[in-house]
């Protein structure tokens, strides 16, 4: 029940109370003659017509209800001032038990103040009180004061009791439908897969979801009352103009954005932002739904890889067949040339040859992207593959003054392609050498990982590579050489993802590059 709704109750019933003790105040002066009080039944039934119109004018409660007790408090001090004995000074405690039942302190204390005024005015300034009045008189105004007492409780609690039965009836229901509404909210918010964080106007954490711990790395204990970097510092400044544009109102929907671990890890996320706001438009909190889409764009990127790969098939396959057969013809009338001893100019066949043998390892790379090679898969050593191609590339190595560490304590076999994956080996150990202008180190190392994973990993001291080419090195043609084909890295990450595995290109710039191979151990 609203409160306004019990106050104009209480304001009827109180009303009618007033009106009806009035009355009974106005009859028993005519049938008793040692009742003195003439004016203040008058004033109560004067009181009570004007508060009935109040009533019925719907002027606000809080406003009738300091009329219907003060018009109270008046009656009794018109009461006493016309009384023949101290004794009416007891039904200055109507007012204030009316008071008492309508809940409320203010009144309460309002009137106990304005009651100790009028007594001192009572009892000192106009002496009411020093005549002694007939017992009889006495003995009324007690039997009086106890009906009237019993009476305006008694009736307020008979009046009120049904209501107070509805009222415990639908908070009942409405407790156990807001504690099942809350327990599916509950329910939701911790079984929810994404994560979920509410935070207060101050931008410090109010609650976490499990799935937040488990994304973003810390506890709610930890997160509790603090202010998260949940963004890499980089990104700082967008990341605080969004938060001040969502206390302002604004929402954000299925906004893509780079987030931060509690490790400093990034990952991509895709969040929603929105306003809390309490009943009267103010935003009060703000919260974030955020989900994981590292694998969503880790599969976009291997679809587009495997589209560039396609489209680099196609183009291989156009290029093998228009350019391979004029090669040919051209390559034998270079070698006759070449060998007639009355040419000229052998220095420019013997050019000529060398780039058309060239342009033959370009054509040859192609056709490894475009269709796949008739595989004969077998269980091989890596060991010993790699040691095949040290040994390819030692009068290099010592040419250039490099020198190779080797660091693995056992052996690994794959089942796959031997030579294919030779070739991954030359592919990467070339990149390597080329990127020493002076002696340096390449480091190979091979070891177990997790989930019956191995690794081989080709690390050199050479000149690194800047972080806009590190994202364009499996781009079909990318060389940053002057003679390469940007057509390595590309095909030696098919040959890999053809044996289930991932190639890995780490660099920082003036320090070096790290190439890691992940298969499937066998």
């Amino acid at each position: 029940m609203d409160s306004n709704v019990t106050n104009r109750k209480r304001n009827q019933l109180f009303i009618h109370l007033y009106g009806f003790s009035s009355i009974l105040h106005f009859l028993l002066n005519q049938w008793v003659d040692m009742n003195s009080a003439i004016i203040s039944p008058f004033f109560g039934m004067a009181t009570y017509v004007i508060l009935l119109v109040f009533f019925s004018c719907n002027i606000k409660e809080r406003a009738l209800q300091l009329a219907v007790l003060f018009a109270m408090n008046i009656y009794v001090f018109i009461l006493n001032f016309e009384s023949l004995s101290s004794i009416t000074l007891i039904f200055f405690v109507m007012p204030i038990i009316a008071a008492a039942l309508y809940n409320d302190t203010k009144p309460i204390i309002l009137l106990a103040i304005v009651t100790s005024f009028e007594f001192l005015l009572l009892i000192t300034v106009f002496d009411r009180f020093t005549a002694r009045a007939p017992l009889p008189y006495i003995q009324l105004s007690i039997i009086v004061f106890f009906t009237a007492v019993l009476t305006i409780t008694l009736l307020h609690s008979i009046y009120f009791s049904r209501y107070w039965k509805q009222l415990e009836m639908k908070n009942a229901s409405m407790e156990k439908a807001l504690l099942s509404k809350e327990g599916y909210l509950q329910l939701f918010f911790e079984t929810a897969k994404d994560a979920i964080a509410v935070f207060d106007s101050n931008n410090k954490i109010i609650a976490v979801n499990p799935a937040f711990e488990e994304l973003y790395g810390w506890t709610s204990e930890e997160s509790i009352g603090k202010s998260l970097p949940l963004y890499p510092l980089d990104m700082k400044e967008d990341a605080e103009r969004r938060t001040w544009e969502v206390q302002q109102g604004k929402s954000y929907s299925l906004l893509e954005t780079v987030d931060a671990r509690k490790d400093g890890t990034r990952f991509h996320a895709q969040v929603t932002l929105s306003p809390i706001f309490d009943q009267f438009g103010k935003v009060i909190a703000t919260s974030i739904i955020s989900r994981d889409m590292s694998y969503q764009k880790e599969s976009e990127k291997m679809m587009l890889q495997s589209e560039k790969l396609k489209l680099a098939g196609e183009i291989a396959a156009g290029v093998a067949h228009e350019i391979r057969n004029p090669m040919t013809v051209i390559s034998g009338f270079v070698q006759i040339m070449h060998n007639d001893p009355k040419h000229q100019f052998p220095e420019y066949t013997a050019l000529i040859q060398s780039e058309m043998e060239r342009i033959n390892l370009i054509i040859s790379e192609f056709l490894v992207l475009a269709k796949p090679q008739a595989s004969a898969l077998k269980k091989f050593s890596i060991q010993n593959a790699l040691d095949d191609i040290l040994l390819l590339f030692g009068p290099e190595l010592n040419l250039h003054g490099i020198t190779v560490k080797k660091d693995w304590q056992k052996d690994f076999h794959v089942n796959g392609e031997e030579h294919h994956m030779k070739q991954v080996f030359i592919n990467l150990l070339k990149n390597a050498i080329e990127s020493m202008e002076q002696p340096g180190e390449i480091w190979i190392l091979l070891k177990a990982e997790k989930d019956s994973m191995l690794s081989i990993s080709f690390n050199d001291s050479g000149n690194g590579i800047s972080e806009i080419d590190l994202g364009e090195i499996f781009q079909p043609f990318y060389t940053t050489k002057a003679t390469g084909t940007g057509l390595g890295l590309l095909i030696s990450q098919k040959i890999i993802q053809e044996h289930q595995g991932d190639l890995i290109i780490s660099s920082t710039l003036g320090v070096g590059t790290a190439a890691t191979i992940l298969l499937p151990a066998k």
